[in-house]
C-alpha cells in the first residue's frame, strides 16, 4: 500500500505527467479557451515541424493561411462552445512545404480550475492511405466485384468488375440498386457479417448466380461505419455442376438401358436354349420311355416266373424297379421344364383337389414320414391347370422328403423330433397359397443363391430342373414360387396363385 501511494504521489509530480505525455506515440496538443496552444508533446511538435517553444501562446491563424487556418478555428469554437467531440480528416501542411493526411480528434475539458480547455490528438494516415492505394489498385485487377458501402451514402467505392455487374455505367443510383437486388438473399444484408449465394440479372446480361460476402459494419477511424463487398460469379460453375448433373443422369439411363438390353439378350439366349432343351427332352422321352417301358414290363413279367423259387435275386429286381421310377422321374421333370404350352385352367375348389394329390403322393414317401395338411381356403374357387400344378405339388413333396432323407433309405430325426412335412392352404392380398413346409436340415446360404439356376443341383442323382420347374409352374399360372429357409431347421416352399387367370378353358372366369 505505502508503494502505491508513492506512485500516486509521483504521477501527482506535473514533471512526471508531461514526461509521460512527451514520450507518448501519439501526436497530442491543448489549447485554451482562445484556441492558442498551451502544450504540445513531442510527437505533435515533429508532426507539424515546429517546436513547442514556438507554439505554446500561438493559433493556427499564426503559422497556416488565412483560409486553412480558419478551417482549423471553426473546428476549435465548435468544440469549445458546443462540447463536441470533432473528428476531421485533412492534410495537414508542414513547415517544410510538405503536407500529410492527418485524422484530427479534438474535445474539451472543463479543468480544476474551472477553465476550458480543448484537448486534441493528431494520427498520421500516411501509412493507411497508402494501403488504400495499395488495396485499390489490387481491385482494379481481382476477378471479382468488390464495393465499399457506407451505412448512410451507399456505395463509396467500388471496382471496374462491380460496376459492370451493375450495369457498367459506373452510376451510383444502379450501384445502389444492385445492392439491393443483392439484399434479397440475406435479411442482414450488408450490416451483417454473411455469405450466401443468390442471382441477379441486370438488363441486356444473363442471370448471374454469384456467391456474395459481406464483411459487416466496421467502424473508421472518424466513427463513421462501411461494410467491405465482395461478389464471387459462380454461374460457370452452376453450369458445370447443371452439365455433370446432367451427364450423371445419362450415365444412369445409360447403365439401366444397358441392363435392360443385357436382360433382354439373355432372356433371348435363355429361350433359345430352352427350345433346344425342349426339343432334346422330347426325343429322350421319345427314345428312352419306351426301352423303359420294356424293361419296367420285364421286370415284372421275370418277378412272377422267379417268385417263391428261392432264387434270391429280389434285392436285384427290386433295384431294377426303382431304378426305372427315378429315370421316369427324370423325364418327368425334364418335360415339366420345356413344356410351354398354354395352360387350361378351370376354376376348382383346390383344398378339395390338393387333399386327394397329397393322399396319392403320400403312399410313395417313407412310412415314417409324417404329414399333416392344414387346409384354409373355405372352398374358394382357384383358376389352375390340375395336371400342371399337380406336378408342382409333387416336386415340392418329393425334394421336401429327399432333403430329410439319410445316407441310407430312412428319413431322420433332428433334435428327438419325427420327420414331418405340412401342407397347407390360405388367403392373402388377392392371392392364394399352397405351402409345403419341412423340419429337414435347411438349405445353406451357397446353395440358395442358386438353388432356381437350371442343371444346378447337390444330389448325385438329380437333374437340377426340379425348382426351377416349379418356378415355370408357378409363373405360367400368374403366380410366384417364394423359398425360406432356416439351416438346422427346415425350409419352406410356397406358390402363391392369383384369384383370375385370362387362360381358362372355354372361356371360363372364376369368380
Amino acid at each position: 500500500m505505502a508503494e502505491y501511494l508513492m506512485s500516486q504521489d509521483r504521477l501527482n509530480d506535473p514533471r512526471v505527467l508531461l514526461a509521460i505525455l512527451d514520450n507518448l506515440p501519439t501526436s497530442i496538443f491543448v489549447k485554451d479557451d482562445e484556441a492558442r496552444f498551451i502544450y504540445s508533446n513531442n510527437l505533435h511538435s515533429e508532426m507539424i515541424d515546429k517546436p513547442e517553444k514556438d507554439l505554446l501562446g500561438m493559433s493556427d491563424a499564426d503559422f497556416y493561411e488565412p483560409e486553412v487556418a480558419e478551417g482549423f478555428l471553426s473546428h476549435d469554437r465548435r468544440v469549445l462552445q458546443d462540447g463536441v467531440v470533432d473528428i476531421s480528416e485533412e492534410m495537414a501542411s508542414l513547415q517544410s512545404g510538405m503536407s500529410m493526411p492527418v485524422l484530427t480528434r479534438k474535445a474539451r475539458l472543463v479543468g480544476p480550475d474551472g477553465k476550458t480547455y480543448l484537448i486534441g490528438t493528431n494520427t498520421d494516415l500516411t501509412e493507411i492511405k497508402r494501403r488504400e492505394e495499395q488495396y485499390k489498385a489490387l481491385s482494379e485487377t481481382v476477378p471479382v466485384g468488390i464495393a465499399q458501402v457506407d451505412d448512410k451514402n451507399g456505395v463509396s467505392f467500388c471496382n471496374p468488375l462491380f460496376k459492370v455487374y451493375s450495369g457498367g455505367d459506373g452510376v451510383e443510383e444502379s450501384q445502389n440498386a444492385l445492392l439491393e437486388k443483392l439484399g434479397k438473399g440475406h435479411a442482414g444484408f450488408p450490416g451483417e457479417a454473411c455469405k450466401f449465394e443468390t442471382e441477379f440479372s441486370v438488363i441486356g446480361q444473363p442471370l448471374r448466380s454469384v456467391i456474395v460476402i459481406s464483411s459487416g459494419w466496421l467502424t473508421a477511424a472518424n466513427g463513421n461505419r462501411y461494410a467491405i463487398i465482395s461478389v464471387v460469379d459462380i454461374s460457370e460453375m452452376m453450369e458445370l455442376r447443371r452439365i455433370n448433373a446432367e451427364v450423371s443422369r445419362l450415365n444412369k439411363e445409360l447403365a439401366a438401358n444397358m441392363k435392360r438390353l443385357k436382360d433382354a439378350q439373355d432372356e433371348l439366349v435363355n429361350k433359345g436354349r430352352m427350345e433346344q432343351l425342349g426339343q432334346l427332352t422330347a426325343t429322350i422321352a421319345h427314345e428312352l420311355r419306351n426301352p423303359l417301358g420294356s424293361v419296367r414290363t420285364s421286370a415284372f413279367l421275370m418277378e412272377r416266373k422267379i417268385r417263391g423259387k428261392g432264387l434270391g435275386v429280389e434285392v436285384q429286381l427290386d433295384r431294377i424297379n426303382k431304378g426305372v421310377v427315378r429315370c421316369d422321374n427324370i423325364i418327368t421333370q425334364l418335360l415339366d421344364f420345356s413344356r410351354t404350352k398354354q395352360l387350361q385352367c378351370v376354376p376348382g375348389d383346390i383344398d378339395a383337389w390338393l387333399s386327394g394329390v397329397v393322399e396319392e403322393e403320400a403312399r410313395k414317401l417313407p412310412a415314417n414320414l409324417e404329414i399333416e395338411v392344414v387346409l384354409g381356403l373355405d372352398g374358394k374357387l382357384v383358376p389352375f391347370d390340375p395336371g400342371r400344378l399337380q406336378r408342382a405339388i409333387v416336386n415340392m413333396m418329393s425334394n421336401a422328403a429327399e432333403a430329410m432323407m439319410g445316407a441310407g433309405e430312412q428319413l431322420l430325426t433332428r433334435g428327438g423330433e419325427a420327420p414331418k412335412l405340412v401342407v397347407s392352404t390360405y388367403f392373402k392380398e388377392g392371392h392364394v397359397s399352397v405351402r409345403i413346409a419341412d423340419n429337414g436340415p435347411g438349405i445353406p446360404p451357397d446353395v440358395m443363391t442358386r438353388i432356381r439356376d437350371p442343371l444346378f443341383t447337390t444330389k448325385s442323382f438329380g437333374t437340377g430342373l426340379g425348382v426351377p420347374a416349379i418356378e415355370q409352374i408357378a409363373a405360367q399360372h400368374g403366380g410366384r414360387l417364394d423359398i425360406e429357409s432356416d439351416v438346422g431347421k427346415g425350409s419352406k416352399f410356397t406358390l402363391w396363385l392369383p384369384l383370375q387367370t385370362v387362360n381358362f378353358a372355354e372361356g371360363e372366369k372364376a369368380a
